[in-house]
């Protein structure tokens, strides 16, 4: 998985922002190892468990490589000078075909995230009768694999093509 990506998605998992410190990362763990433990907490499955697990070890590594990273971003943070959108400090890439498949995979991501959250334990569902939230998450779906699929036809010899189509197959599950 792409390293930026994979930040990011552990980012969004674990509820921080950009110039999170290392005590941050450890209260959000806490906090969420507590909700996703299989032995104590509201999910009887180990799945949720084992993905926080993954994007707190990624997020430590991060803080380990980038150590000077946390340092300017928790100085800079009272200033108000953190990366932002549309800030000139972030580098944005010079991929665009990159910049939509980013955008599309994080919604992607929320979308099933947000799914599984108000699922709750109630078993998986594909009758639209039965699961309202299935609805729901078909029309979020529904940009993310537009974007897919003009990925796959206006570029398909991109470097992201290949994952956009897999991608695409991957979530016409939510349909069978």
């Amino acid at each position: 998985m792409d390293k930026k990506l994979l930040l990011n998605d552990s980012l969004h998992f674990l509820g921080l922002g950009l110039g999170f410190s290392e005590s941050e990362l450890k209260e959000s763990y806490h906090k969420l190892a507590k909700k996703y433990h299989p032995d104590s907490g509201e999910f009887t499955s180990d799945v949720m468990f084992l993905e926080l697990k993954k994007h707190y070890e990624s997020l430590k590594d991060y803080l380990l490589i980038h150590p000077e990273e946390e340092s300017f971003l928790s100085e800079n943070r009272e200033s108000g000078d953190l990366f932002e959108k549309g800030n000139p400090q972030t580098k944005p890439s010079k991929d665009p075909v990159f910049h939509e498949y980013k955008l599309a995979k994080e919604k992607e991501t929320q979308a099933i995230l947000r799914y599984y959250e108000k699922r709750n334990l109630h078993p998986i569902e594909l009758s639209e009768n039965a699961n309202k939230e299935l609805v729901q998450l078909r029309k979020d779906l529904e940009p993310v694999l537009s974007v897919y699929a003009e990925i796959l036809k206006k570029h398909p010899s991109s470097l992201w093509a290949s994952d956009a189509k897999d991608s695409l197959d991957r979530l016409r599950v939510w349909w069978s």
